[in-house]
């Protein structure tokens, strides 16, 4: 019997499923749960790589290392054929990927007690979206880094062509289906007819439209720290020039709030540079305290405190964000509007690319039987209120979050390799 896998590596969160006598089931990969922080912690203490959640932890406690997230948006990016300084030596940004999947892959085969061979890997639409060529490459660096780890066959799955089949396993009749996954890094969108029972692997029919964007979770992350957070740090305000007033460069604080460029800014070369700024500067408080941020390389903390509030209000209407790290006592209040209006031109963007989907479909909205949202950026209410009035009639589903990609993917490998 072959063991087949499903894996999908996401920019915020992976998960990896196998397929054997029991049919598809996700692996446990962190705490007991199927879902891994795609997240990297390098320990320059014992020379040693610390994955997901933990390794998230272990940075926030001040252990010496370099913390690095969003790992997916390498792929795609300038910085594919870049090298970046891991217990100082330069090894390619693509290899730390290969050693972040070679350990959920380590983790799968200890849980089956056999080695994997197969794989279907998820792909968002796009992962460039207006190059062909960078987005083809990218799919081939992934293909080089799952053979790398010791895949034979690799084979990829549009990620929310994935989750319908997942969700095409809990139907009892025939559906004209919206698939919208919103994750970290991407929103991608799928038209598809659904029916109970397929057992098809071949879904060429039945995908009416795929769409995507490169717009989702840790876009919504940078404008809410911009819009809350940033000001504090001295963004909006003003220095001295040769001539006249201008305004602190805006790109500090732009890079602050990006996961892959935030290491580059602990450097002493950065904190001398804005301690140049500082003395130009009216706000010389803000700018203090961007100089501690940098120097105790809290930006990582900085994101990690916006992601908690952006995910709390989801759920209330307030939350309250904890930057004692920064300056004591030091605390905000964001509000969901503060939120929703910092983002407002990212929605906009996002409902504008599902309205394509529907006409590349060659569709009417009102022929929509059912929206299935999977992705935890799906749970943002301002969202999905405006995806639902364009869909009126249409039965709302939510997924799994986290999970009903990878375990499509795995449905996909089972039907593709048995």
């Amino acid at each position: 019997m072959i063991y087949s896998c499903g894996l999908d590596f996401g920019t915020s969160n992976s998960t990896i499923g196998v397929t054997d006598r029991d049919g598809c089931r996700l692996i446990a990969l962190e705490n007991n749960k199927p879902t891994l922080r795609s997240a990297i912690f390098c320990d320059t203490e014992m020379k040693q790589w610390v994955f997901g959640q933990q390794g998230i932890h272990s940075y926030l406690e001040g252990i010496p290392g370099r913390l690095m997230m969003a790992l997916k948006t390498v792929l795609g990016s300038s910085l594919m054929d870049d090298k970046t300084v891991i217990f100082n030596e330069y090894i390619p940004y693509t290899e730390v990927l290969r050693h972040f999947i070679q350990y959920i892959k380590n983790k799968a085969e200890q849980d089956t007690q056999t080695e994997l061979t197969h794989v279907v890997m998820g792909r968002p639409v796009h992962f460039h979206d207006h190059d062909l060529v960078k987005d083809q490459q990218a799919q081939r660096t992934l293909e080089t880094l799952a053979r790398a780890v010791g895949f034979k066959e690799v084979h990829f799955q549009y990620e929310p062509i994935a989750a319908a089949m997942a969700y095409e396993t809990t139907i009892q009749k025939e559906q004209l289906a919206l698939i919208i996954d919103m994750g970290g890094g991407t929103s991608d969108f799928t038209v598809i007819r659904l029916y109970p029972g397929t057992k098809t692997a071949d879904r060429s029919k039945d995908v009416l439209s795929n769409c995507g964007i490169h717009i989702a979770g840790t876009d919504f992350d940078q404008r809410l720290s911009l819009h809350t957070v940033m000001p504090l740090l001295g963004m909006g305000s003003f220095m001295r020039g040769s001539s006249c007033d201008i305004e602190i460069p805006a790109m500090l604080y732009h890079d602050l709030t990006t996961w892959h460029t935030l290491g580059n800014l602990y450097t002493p070369t950065h904190i001398a540079h804005v301690r140049s700024i500082q003395t130009m500067a009216y706000n010389k408080n803000a700018l203090e305290h961007l100089i501690h941020v940098l120097k105790m390389r809290a930006g990582h903390h900085i994101l990690d405190s916006v992601e908690t509030v952006k995910q709390s209000l989801s759920d209330i209407q307030q939350a309250r964000m904890n930057l004692s790290f920064i300056e004591n006592d030091l605390e905000i209040e964001i509000s969901r509007n503060t939120f929703n209006e910092s983002i407002d031109d990212h929605i906009n963007r996002i409902i504008s690319t599902i309205k394509e989907t529907i006409h590349q479909a060659n569709v009417q909205f009102s022929e929509i039987n059912a929206i299935f949202y999977t992705g935890g950026s799906t749970k943002i209410p301002a969202i999905r209120e405006k995806i639902n009035l364009l869909f009126p009639q249409a039965e709302v589903v939510q997924g799994d979050a986290f999970g009903s990609v990878g375990l499509g993917l795995t449905i996909d490998a089972q039907r593709k390799y048995s």
